[in-house]
Formats: structure tokens, C-alpha cells, sequence
């Protein structure tokens, strides 16, 4: 949390102005987007609470919602991850557009003037949870492989979802085995299923 707005700081104003317009994805939890918020010169009031202080998902995406869409304004991808309750994602643009083309795999930069748009998607639940310690890797690496593959945001986040849920069953932070190509959670189009947060 204590670096996670580091390249965000007023401190260096030349690199925070750099990391603005370089970086184009983050996966912070909700405390460091918190704090990415507070570094971006976020108006309102920032949020304290631990994740086990919400006693309710809404109350957790109401807090969420605000810092998410300020921090799109300047970042095109935010991706806050809830732990056990899923993924929050905001980009200006529809669900179905994809992050990178293919077969080039170029960057699709997102139009600055696109409205924001907020979607929850609920992680699945899981028989066993065996370790935490490389859920977020596993995530994150699952969406990056997605997304160069041209999928679209619904899609990243099934193969996401999956790939984590494959670390949290396994005795060490990488599972022994993840998934191919062949997978369900790549065949459906319309990927995992979520709920807009506008």
C-alpha cells in the first residue's frame, strides 16, 4: 500500500506526469487504489475501512465506484481486486471491445472523450481455499494472456477468475497446473457475468 502510489506522487512532478500517461493497466486491492486516488488529487473523502470491515458487497462497491471511475479518468484499464468477492473493472469504453488487437497484438487505446463505465464481476466459490498467497499473481497473469490473445473484457476476466482459482487450491503461490487454450472458462464470447456499477 505504502508504494502503490509512488509513481502517482506530486513529489517528482515530471515522473508522476511520465507515469500518467505511460501507465495503461493497474490491479491495485481497494486500499491501493485508495491511495492511488489520494496521489491523483482525488476531491473527495478516502476510505479506511479493512476489507473486513464491509459488512455487505454494496457497501464495499460504494466506495469502490467513486476512486475506480476518478482513477480511469487518468489510467485506461483499473482493475481493483475484492479478494473473495471478485473484480471490479472500469475502462471508457463497452465490455465487448477488446484491450489488444489481433494477430499484431497492438495496444487499442481507449478515446479519452468515451464515457466511464464500472462492472462488477463476482469471483467463484470455491470448495477449498488451500493458499492466498498467489491469487492475485495467478489473476493478473491469466488476464494479461487473455488480452494479448485479443479476448474481450468478459473473457479476460473468466480466464482471470480461473487462473486464480487454480493458486488458491494449490499448496504453493503457483498451482502445479492452469489451463489450455481448450479451457470453457475461453469458449464463451460473452465470458463471466457481471453487473454494471453505473
Amino acid at each position: 500500500m505504502r508504494i502503490a502510489a509512488r509513481p502517482f506522487a506530486a513529489r517528482n512532478a515530471k515522473l508522476a506526469a511520465l507515469a500518467q500517461r505511460a501507465i495503461k493497466f493497474i490491479s491495485p486491492n481497494i486500499h491501493e487504489l485508495a491511495q492511488i486516488a489520494q496521489a491523483l488529487q482525488y476531491p473527495g473523502p478516502i476510505p479506511c475501512r479493512t476489507m473486513d470491515e464491509y459488512t455487505t458487497l454494496s457497501e464495499l462497491l460504494a466506495d469502490v465506484k467513486p476512486l475506480g471511475l476518478f482513477v480511469n479518468e487518468t489510467i485506461d484499464h483499473v482493475l481493483v481486486t475484492l479478494g473473495h468477492h471478485g473484480v471490479a473493472v472500469f475502462r471508457r469504453t463497452l465490455p465487448s471491445v477488446p484491450f489488444f488487437s489481433t494477430p499484431q497484438h497492438h495496444y487499442q487505446p481507449v478515446p479519452k472523450g468515451d464515457c466511464p463505465g464500472g462492472r462488477f464481476y463476482p469471483a467463484r466459490q470455491l470448495p477449498q481455499i488451500v493458499n492466498v498467497s498467489g491469487a492475485g499473481d495467478s489473476f493478473t497473469s491469466g488476464f494479461i494472456v487473455a488480452a494479448l490473445a485479443g479476448r474481450s473484457e468478459p473473457v479476460c476476466v473468466n480466464v482471470a477468475l480461473e487462473a486464480a482459482g487454480c493458486a488458491l487450491q494449490a499448496r504453493s503461490a503457483v498451482a502445479d497446473q492452469y489451463f489450455d487454450h481448450t479451457h470453457p472458462c475461453w469458449g464463451n464470447e460473452q465470458g463471466a457475468p457481471y453487473r454494471s456499477l453505473d
